[in-house]
């Protein structure tokens, strides 16, 4: 699977992946190695928008008397409160940011709260934060749903979503970082409840456009690729090779060394930087952790390699302003309109605002919990006063071109669940004296889109 590729990391109308399989990868990759390093119990967990149907009749919250419409039979809903919890990866071993998904998504619960009184009357209440610890994900959904009587699951922010058959079966409205397999579906079974900050669609193993079209934007040619010796991480090795094969000649590029040998946690990659060398190798693109990507990184400037690196898995400054200087002319892609926009939207000022007001962290998860939990509301609201789980569902994937506010480059609901949109669209960043800088042809259009259909890999901007 292209890492970047089939990882729905920005979707033009619910477009392609980018760099979400890649994690998938990455820390799927790191999941299964570590599931068999890390023995992780699996004990009770710690419980503690803008669409084209957009801004809907949300404040249509009363009956004709001017009261809260009564609701019954409706799991994790009162008349005063709308129950939600959610489940991240907050312990694991990759030293991830899940956890922070929790804070994006009450931020904006709390906004919503505060400004709006909450939904159709009710106050949107994050009941449940529960840390999967990387290998109990099945447990702590089963107490989502049993224990903590929740309407909806927001966030979802893990590295191995074990339980998602759960939330399938039980037809419940689930939102988050949509980098499992396990979100999408097929046309004969779709999941119609799970919502992902890019629609939830991998199609792993597929060749795409994308690493292709970065290679040759930065003026490379010649491709080495790294991955561990687990299924999920040498898949995405294999979907860069397919990638290449179909669309090299295109991008005047080609793999001319690969290796998915490696073991989970390796430190020395001399071996095979010294092979990349004696090859050529000018473009690095691993399907490996955030930590291998830093090993990678000593190697190569070790042996005096000029050679970049494509980053799918690596959008944190916090790495940034220790190992910068590793990465100067390498390339990051995420899915969502770049923190570092200039001018950044209304929303993105709301968020940072809402996260500096709380003292919780700005980075990639907590700021995919907010596009997460507005991604709910507006289903809410354009459910209506009445509203259940299946009206939810329903309202959101009546949804042709969801951006969240400008916060993603828009999802079309109405087959985000079974297969790629028209376009695969990405924001794309460089790294430069360590920061990241969005790369952009126009003023304010942050995401690269190209089109999945024939062979070219002319970009167009949104």
């Amino acid at each position: 699977m292209d890492t970047v590729a089939r990882v729905h990391w920005g979707t033009g109308n619910r477009g392609v992946v980018v760099s979400k399989t890649r994690r998938v990868m990455l820390m799927a990759a790191a999941l299964g190695a570590t599931l068999s390093l890390v023995a992780v119990g699996c004990g009770n967990s710690d419980s503690s928008g803008s669409s084209t149907t957009e801004k809907s009749n949300g404040s249509d919250t009363t009956n004709s008397s001017g009261s809260v419409v009564s609701i019954t039979g409706v799991p994790g809903v009162t008349d005063t409160e709308i129950r939600v919890g959610g489940v991240a990866s907050t312990t694991n071993p990759l030293g991830g940011t899940q956890g922070s998904a929790f804070d994006g998504a009450q931020a904006y619960f709390d906004k919503v709260n505060d400004e709006e009184g909450g939904v159709h009357g009710r106050k949107i209440v994050l009941v449940s934060k529960r840390d999967d610890k990387l290998s109990s994900n099945a447990d702590e959904v089963k107490g989502l749903l049993e224990q903590d009587n929740v309407f909806a699951v927001v966030p979802v922010a893990v590295l191995l979503f074990t339980g998602a058959d759960q939330l399938v079966e039980q037809n419940v409205p689930t939102f988050g970082w949509n980098i499992n397999d396990e979100w999408g579906g097929t046309a004969e079974q779709p999941r119609l409840n799970m919502f992902g900050q890019a629609g939830s669609y991998l199609g792993i193993g597929t060749a795409t456009k994308n690493t292709p079209y970065l290679v040759n934007k930065a003026g490379r040619h010649k491709v080495g690729l790294l991955a561990y010796n687990v299924p999920q991480s040498a898949g995405c090795l294999d979907g860069y090779v397919a990638s290449f094969d179909k669309y090299g000649d295109e991008a005047d590029a080609s793999v001319v060394f690969k290796d998915a040998s490696l073991s989970f946690g390796t430190t020395d990659l001399s071996v095979q930087v010294q092979k990349m060398k004696e090859a050529g190798v000018d473009v690095v693109a691993t399907c490996m952790d955030n930590n291998g990507v830093v090993t990678v990184a000593k190697e190569l400037k070790k042996q005096n390699l000029d050679a970049i690196q494509l980053l799918p898995n690596s959008y944190d400054q916090s790495t940034m302003d220790e190992f910068g200087d590793l990465f100067e002319g390498s390339y990051a892609y995420i899915s969502e309109t770049p923190l570092e926009a200039d001018p950044e939207p209304d929303a993105m000022a709301e968020f940072k605002a809402a996260m500096e007001k709380a003292d919780t962290a700005i980075n990639e998860n907590s700021y995919v919990g907010w596009i997460n939990a507005t991604q709910f509301v507006q289903g809410l609201k354009d459910a209506g006063p009445q509203f259940d789980r299946q009206k939810v569902i329903d309202a959101i994937n009546k949804q042709t071109d969801y951006k969240a506010d400008g916060l993603v480059a828009g999802i079309d609901w109405t087959t985000a669940h079974t297969e790629p949109g028209p376009d695969n669209c990405f924001a794309l960043l460089e790294i430069k004296d360590s920061k990241f800088v969005p790369q952009t042809e126009e003023k304010g259009k942050y995401f690269t889109c190209i089109e999945n259909a024939g062979m070219s890999l002319e970009p167009t901007f949104k």
